[in-house]
C-alpha cells in the first residue's frame, strides 16, 4: 500500500526561478520543515493510502479519460493556510491558469468519486507547497513584501500519479498522464 497524491510537476527551469525568487522570504524560516525543491508540484488531489487493486483501477481512468488539453499557469506570490495570521503551510500561489487548473482538478476529482477513491476534498486552491510550519506563525509581513519580482509562467501539458511512500526525494511518479486536445 502507498500514499498517493495527483499532481502536474514544475519543469527544473521553473522550480530554479521560484526558488531564486522565493529564497529571500524563505531564508527566515529554514527552521520549520521546507520542503525540498525536487518535491515540488502543484497537487490536484491528494488522495492518501490505497490498494493496489484501487491503484491499478485508478491507471485505468487516467490513461483514457480525455483530460482537455495544454494550458499556462503563472505562478507569483506567497500565501499560507489556514491564513496568513495563523500559517501552518506556507505556499507559491498560482495567479494565471487558475479557471484552467480548477477545471482539471474537478475533473479528477469527479473520476475519483466515480471509482469510489476518497481524497482530501477541501476546496481546491492551486498552490506549491513551501513550507510546513512546526507551530503557527504570523506570515503577513512575508505576504507584504512577497510578491514575485516576476510572474513565472509554464505549460502544463501533463500530470502525475505519485507515490511519496516509495520514494521520498523526488517523489516517485507512477503513471505520467499527457495532455492533449485529441
Amino acid at each position: 500500500m502507498g500514499r498517493y497524491f495527483i499532481g502536474i510537476p514544475l519543469p527544473q527551469e521553473v522550480k530554479k526561478k521560484l526558488k531564486v525568487q522565493s529564497w529571500p522570504g524563505l531564508s527566515r524560516y529554514k527552521e520549520e520543515k521546507l520542503v525540498p525543491q525536487q518535491n515540488w508540484h502543484l497537487t490536484l488531489a491528494f488522495i492518501g493510502n490505497l490498494d493496489e487493486s484501487k491503484v491499478e483501477e485508478l491507471k485505468g481512468l487516467l490513461g483514457v479519460f480525455k483530460w482537455g488539453g495544454p494550458f499556462k499557469i503563472g505562478i507569483r506570490h506567497f500565501g499560507a493556510f489556514p491564513t496568513m495570521e495563523e500559517g501552518r503551510v506556507l505556499y507559491m500561489a498560482c495567479e494565471k491558469g487558475t479557471k484552467e487548473i480548477s477545471e482539471l482538478a474537478a475533473l479528477i476529482r469527479k473520476g475519483l468519486d466515480d471509482l469510489a477513491i476518497t481524497y482530501d476534498s477541501k476546496p481546491f486552491v492551486p498552490h506549491v507547497t513551501l513550507a510546513r510550519m512546526r507551530s503557527p506563525k504570523n506570515l503577513s509581513r512575508l505576504a507584504e513584501n512577497g510578491k514575485m519580482k516576476q510572474e513565472v509562467v509554464f505549460t502544463v501539458d501533463e500530470f502525475n500519479l505519485y507515490d511519496s511512500e516509495k520514494q521520498k526525494h523526488p517523489y516517485a511518479i507512477v503513471e505520467t498522464i499527457p495532455l492533449s486536445i485529441d
